[in-house]
């Protein structure tokens, strides 16, 4: 959490030693250029509902900046990327267990953060998002403008939270790198049959093999490699694009994924990005 006002008596954290392997591995996850709140409401819902706290956020921190994956109890207009040395979360990156401030008045540490002095916080607790190598990635965090005491059951619950947070993190970020080698070994058996494919040309010919409604231009560019051809003003699949749908439908991960899109642009475009550039 933070204020987009100047912040002069407020210190920002030290920096971690292993700060350099850190920031690796948040590049890795690649979570922080996705809009993809739906995945993370779940865990800030869940924070608020075990602790009683109103407002609960998570997200990861690179060199500048911390990138709110999802929130629940900010203002609607707060940001998304919040100034690294503004955030209370930075004074968790150097640690495994959580950082919980009963009073933040009273604290050396937050007493001069704005949202302190205002009263907007009295009470701070932030569940660091650990990778299986022991680097931590950002925060799952609660706050409340009243002094909160956190059962040891509650304390456990969120860290097992945090924890399942760090390791879907690492499973999509798996699953990117599989995703990326299987579109590469898709590119090169297209690029064996099709003379200067391009990623437009990549994606009119995955969303076909992947039945999703093409227009006319890539009807056109279709035809004119033979995957499709007309028939009584119809357009219906060559055997050449039935031979060229079998050796690709081999690679389930990418084609599985491009079915479940809907018929958007923007959809393939997110996967493109996602598994990186091309």
């Amino acid at each position: 959490m933070s204020n987009d006002k100047y912040i002069s008596d407020y210190i920002p954290a030290p920096i971690a030693s292993n700060e350099n392997q850190r920031l690796e591995a948040v590049r890795r996850t690649g979570a922080m250029y996705l809009d993809q709140d739906e995945l993370y409401d779940v865990y800030c819902y869940l924070a608020k509902e075990i602790t009683g706290c109103p407002v609960s956020w998570t997200g990861l921190i690179d060199s500048e900046n911390q990138y709110c994956l999802a929130s629940d109890g900010f203002p609607e207009d707060t940001s998304k990327k919040i100034p690294r040395k503004q955030t209370f979360c930075q004074y968790a990156l150097d640690k495994t267990e959580p950082l919980i401030i009963q009073n933040m008045k009273t604290d050396l540490t937050f007493k001069n953060h704005p949202l302190v002095k205002e009263g907007i916080v009295k009470f701070y607790a932030a569940f660091p998002i650990v990778t299986s190598d022991g680097y931590t990635l950002g925060t799952l965090c609660v706050s409340s403008n009243k002094e909160v005491e956190l059962t040891k059951n509650q304390i456990k619950s969120l860290k097992s939270l945090s924890r399942k947070m760090a390791y879907q993190l690492e499973i999509q970020e798996n699953f990117r790198n599989n995703s990326a080698e299987n579109l590469i070994q898709i590119i090169d058996k297209i690029s064996q049959h099709v003379e200067n494919l391009n990623i437009t040309h990549l994606k009119t010919i995955l969303k076909f093999f992947s039945d999703q409604t093409i227009d006319d231009i890539e009807k056109t560019y279709l035809s004119k490699i033979k995957v499709i051809k007309q028939s009584n003003k119809e357009f219906e699949i060559t055997n050449f694009g039935n031979k060229l749908k079998s050796e690709l439908s081999l690679e389930k991960g990418i084609l599985k994924r491009v079915k479940n899109l809907s018929n958007n642009e923007n959809d393939l475009d997110n996967l493109f990005n996602e598994i990186g550039n091309i």
